[in-house]
C-alpha cells in the first residue's frame, strides 16, 4: 500500500467519546474576561448600525434587477400540513414588460479606481530616530520590499482597497506564517510489485516569512476609543478567521485543547440584529469548518486564541510580537467623524443619485418600448368585462363591442431625458471622485491637456490614496518587527555525515552559526561510553536573502541590483533592529504614465544638466530641492561629488583630489569673488569657480574635460 499508517490515520473518523472541556483556573479567568470584552466590542459596533450599509453595498456591487411592481401580498400555505407560513407578494402580470434594470455603477467605479491607485508596489523613505539605527535603515527597507515581492502583496492591497471602497473601512493583518507538512518522496520503484516501492519521509517547508492577509470587516471588532490616523489609540482588537479542519490541525494541532474542538457548518459573519443571514447553499455545503477567534490586548500584553462557539481557550499568553504591536492595520475610505475609525462607504455617498439614475433610465426605456410597440384599442367602452378601464400594455389590442381601432401614439424618449441621465451621471462622478477621465475618457486635444486633466482628476482621490498609504505605513512598522524576530532565529538542519554538511554549505553558500569563539557549531548525540558522536549531525543556519543592497566601504546601501546576503555573516543580527519614521510616497502606488514620466524627466534634465558645470557649493542645494519635489533620488542624477556636498561628506578621503578640493566658506564668499560674480572687474583673487572658466547655463563648458578639471 502506497499510504503509510500516519496518512491513513489522518483520514479515519474520530471514534473516541467526546471529552468535556475542563478549563484550568487561569483559563477560567482569562476566558471570562475575554468573553465579556468581546461582547462589549460587538455591542458597540452594533449600536453604530453600520452593518446595514455594508450589506447594502455588497448587494449593489453586482446588483440584481429592481423589485417588480406588486399589487398585494398573500399567505403561502404548506402543501403537506396546510398551515400558512409566510406572506409573499403577488405580482401584476400586466406590468412585467416594464424595465427594472439596475446599472452596476458602483462596480465600475471601484474597478476603475483599483486599476489606477494600486498599480505597483509602494516606495517609501525611512528616517531613523537616532544615529544607532542609521545603518539599519536601508537594510530594513530592502527586507520589507523583498517581502512584498515574495508574498505578492500588491494583490493583497488590491483586495484591501476593494473592501475600502465597498465598506468604507478596511482591515488587514500581518503575521509570521509557516507553511510546512510531511511529504513522502519516492526513492526506489519496483515495477513488478509497486507495494515494494521505497519512500523517504521529509518535511516540506513551502513558506516561512511574514504574510499579509485581508480580513473580513464584518469579522473584526476594534477598541471603541480607536481614532483615525492614531495607531496608538487602539488598545485591543478581536477578529475571527475560518479554517478547514486539515489546515487548522497543521497550525493549532500542537495545543492541548485542540482535540476538544469539533468542526461545524460555517455560520453567518454578522452580529447585527437588522441583517438576516442569506440562504447561501454553496457556503453551507462544507461541514468541516472551524472558526478561531483571536483577541489581542496591548496594555495587558494578552493574546488569546479561542473557539467562539464553544468558548474553548486554545491558547492564552503574551502578545507574540516582541515590540507589543497589534497584528492588524486599518484605515477609512473618507472620514465621517474625527472620533470614528469607520469611514463613509462609496455606496452611501452615491446612493440617492444612483436610485434616481435607475428610475430615469427605466422610465426612458419604458417610453421607448411603448413608442415602438404601440398599444391599440376600440373607441367606446364596455362594462361587460369590468369597469371599462384598461392597463397600458405594448402591442396589445383590447376588444370592445362596436368600436373602431385606434393606436395610442406615444412619442419616443425626448432629448431632455437623455440630458437628465447625463446630468445625474455627472453628479455621481463628482460625488464619487472617480471621473470619466480616470475611467479612460479622453478630455483634451493635446497630450498636455490630457495629462493635466488626469492629474486634476487624481486629486479627487487624494484622500483615499493617502489613507491607503497610511495603512501601508502601519504594515511597515509591524513587518519590520516581525522580520527581526523571524530572521534572527536559525533554521535547524540534520545531516548524515560531516561531508554532507560541508557539501551543503558549498552548494548554498551558507555558513553555520558560530559559537562565542567564532568557531562553526555542529551538534550531535555523544555516546557516553566511547565519547564519540553518533547518529545524525545537526547544524543551525540563519536565512539567506536576496536583497537590493550594495556594500560601500563596509556599509550597506540601497541598490538597483539584487545580491545574496546571509543574516549573521553579511548582515549582523543587530542590524535588523530599527526605530524611525517611515513615509510611503503616495504617487508610487499609481499607474505610471509613460508619456508623463518621460516629459517630467526631460524637464528635470533640461534644468539640471546646464548647472552641473558649476561648483556644487552654489547649486547642489537648489538642485537637491528640485529632485526632492519631483521625488527623485540625487544618487540617480548627480555625480558623487555633488551627492557628497548634499550629505555633508566633503571631507571623505579619496572623493576630492587636492586640486579639486572645494573652497571653504570664507574663500568662496570673499569681497573680490563677489565683485567678480557681479561683473565689476574686481582685483585678481580667489575665484568662485576654482576648476574652470565660468560660463553661463546657455553655454555649457563641454570641452572642459570634466566637472573639476583645472583651467587650461
Amino acid at each position: 500500500m502506497a499510504l503509510n499508517k500516519t496518512q491513513v490515520k489522518g483520514l479515519k473518523e474520530d471514534e473516541k467519546p467526546e471529552q468535556a472541556y475542563q478549563p484550568s483556573r487561569d483559563e477560567q479567568i482569562i476566558g471570562t474576561y475575554v468573553k465579556r470584552r468581546i461582547q462589549q466590542l460587538k455591542d458597540y459596533r452594533s449600536s453604530l448600525r453600520i452593518e446595514k450599509d455594508w450589506t447594502e453595498a455588497e448587494i449593489e456591487v453586482i446588483p440584481d434587477p429592481l423589485k417588480p411592481i406588486t399589487v398585494g401580498k398573500r399567505f403561502e400555505a404548506d402543501q403537506e400540513t396546510g398551515l400558512r407560513s409566510r406572506l409573499v407578494p403577488i405580482g401584476d402580470p400586466s406590468q412585467q414588460w416594464r424595465s427594472q434594470n439596475s446599472d452596476p455603477i458602483l462596480l465600475t467605479k471601484i474597478h476603475s479606481a483599483l486599476s489606477i491607485i494600486i498599480a505597483q508596489n509602494p516606495e517609501g523613505k525611512g528616517v531613523p530616530l537616532s544615529k544607532q539605527y542609521e545603518e539599519s535603515t536601508d537594510i530594513v527597507y530592502s527586507l520589507w520590499k523583498r517581502n512584498w515581492e515574495i508574498t505578492n502583496s500588491r494583490q493583497v492591497m488590491v483586495q484591501f482597497a476593494f473592501n475600502l471602497f465597498v465598506y468604507g473601512w478596511s482591515v488587514g493583518r500581518s503575521f509570521p506564517r509557516l507553511v510546512k507538512y510531511n511529504k513522502r518522496i519516492l526513492t526506489a520503484v519496483d515495477d513488478e510489485n509497486p507495494d515494494n516501492n521505497k519512500y523517504e519521509d521529509v518535511e516540506n517547508v513551502m513558506f516561512n516569512d511574514v504574510w499579509r492577509q485581508v480580513l473580513d470587516p464584518k469579522c473584526v471588532w476594534i477598541d471603541e476609543l480607536t481614532r483615525p490616523y492614531d495607531r496608538f489609540s487602539m488598545n485591543d482588537c478581536y477578529y475571527e478567521i475560518d479554517y478547514s479542519k486539515d489546515s487548522a490541525e497543521l497550525e493549532f494541532g500542537k495545543y492541548k485543547n485542540f482535540e476538544l474542538i469539533k468542526p461545524s457548518i460555517k455560520q453567518s459573519n454578522t452580529d447585527s440584529q437588522d441583517i438576516k443571514p442569506t440562504d447561501d447553499k454553496e457556503e453551507m455545503s462544507r461541514d468541516d469548518i472551524i472558526t478561531f477567534g483571536f483577541y489581542e490586548n496591548r496594555t495587558r500584553d494578552i493574546f488569546v486564541i479561542r473557539e467562539p462557539k464553544s468558548g474553548i481557550i486554545v491558547y492564552a499568553g503574551s502578545l507574540p510580537n516582541d515590540d507589543g504591536i497589534l497584528s492588524i492595520w486599518h484605515t477609512p475610505y473618507v472620514i465621517k467623524s474625527a472620533t470614528s475609525p469607520y469611514g463613509m462607504p462609496l455606496w452611501r455617498i452615491i446612493k440617492q443619485k444612483k436610485s434616481l439614475y435607475d428610475k430615469v433610465m427605466n422610465m426612458n426605456m419604458d417610453q421607448l418600448v411603448l413608442s415602438i410597440m404601440k398599444m391599440g384599442f376600440h373607441t367606446g367602452s364596455s362594462l361587460l368585462k369590468g369597469d371599462g378601464s384598461f392597463s397600458i400594455t405594448p402591442g396589445k389590442v383590447e376588444q370592445i363591442i362596436n368600436g373602431d381601432i385606434k393606436w395610442l401614439d406615444i412619442p419616443g424618449p425626448a432629448k431632455d431625458a437623455v440630458e437628465w441621465l447625463k446630468y445625474i451621471k455627472s453628479g455621481i462622478d463628482d460625488d464619487s471622485g472617480i471621473t470619466p477621465t480616470l475611467e479612460g475618457s479622453v478630455t483634451g486635444k493635446t497630450l498636455g491637456e490630457i495629462i493635466h486633466a488626469k492629474e486634476a482628476a487624481l486629486k479627487r482621490l487624494n484622500l483615499p490614496i493617502e489613507n491607503i498609504s497610511d495603512a501601508i505605513e502601519q504594515d511597515y512598522y509591524l513587518t519590520a518587527s516581525w522580520m527581526k524576530q523571524i530572521y534572527s532565529k536559525p533554521e535547524v538542519k540534520e545531516f548524515v555525515s560531516m561531508q554532507e554538511l560541508v557539501e551543503y554549505e558549498k552548494l548554498t553558500g551558507m555558513d553555520r552559526t558560530k559559537d562565542a569563539e567564532g568557531r562553526p557549531e555542529t551538534f550531535a548525540d555523544i555516546n557516553p561510553e566511547t565519547g564519540e558522536p553518533e547518529g545524525n549531525l545537526t547544524a543551525h543556519f540563519l536565512p539567506q536573502l536576496a536583497l537590493h543592497l550594495e556594500d560601500r566601504d563596509g556599509k550597506l546601501f540601497e541598490s538597483n541590483e539584487s545580491k545574496f546576503f546571509q543574516i549573521g555573516r553579511d548582515i549582523k543580527a543587530k542590524s535588523l533592529d530599527w526605530r524611525g519614521v517611515f513615509k510611503v510616497i503616495p504617487k508610487s502606488l499609481l499607474a505610471p504614465s509613460a508619456e508623463l514620466v518621460k516629459q517630467r524627466k526631460n524637464e528635470i534634465a533640461n534644468f539640471i544638466f546646464p548647472l552641473l558645470q558649476f561648483p556644487p557649493e552654489l547649486y547642489a542645494k537648489p538642485v537637491g530641492q528640485l529632485l526632492k519635489v519631483n521625488e527623485e533620488e540625487p544618487e540617480d542624477w548627480l555625480p558623487d561629488t555633488w551627492v557628497a556636498v548634499l550629505k555633508g561628506e566633503t571631507d571623505k578621503p579619496g572623493l576630492f583630489t587636492q586640486a579639486e578640493q572645494p573652497p571653504s566658506h570664507d574663500q568662496l564668499f570673499t569681497k573680490q569673488s563677489m565683485q567678480k560674480m557681479a561683473g565689476m572687474g574686481a582685483a585678481e583673487g580667489q575665484s568662485v569657480v576654482p576648476k574652470g572658466q565660468l560660463t553661463t547655463p546657455s553655454q555649457p563648458n563641454i570641452g572642459g574635460g570634466g566637472l573639476f578639471t583645472p583651467s587650461r
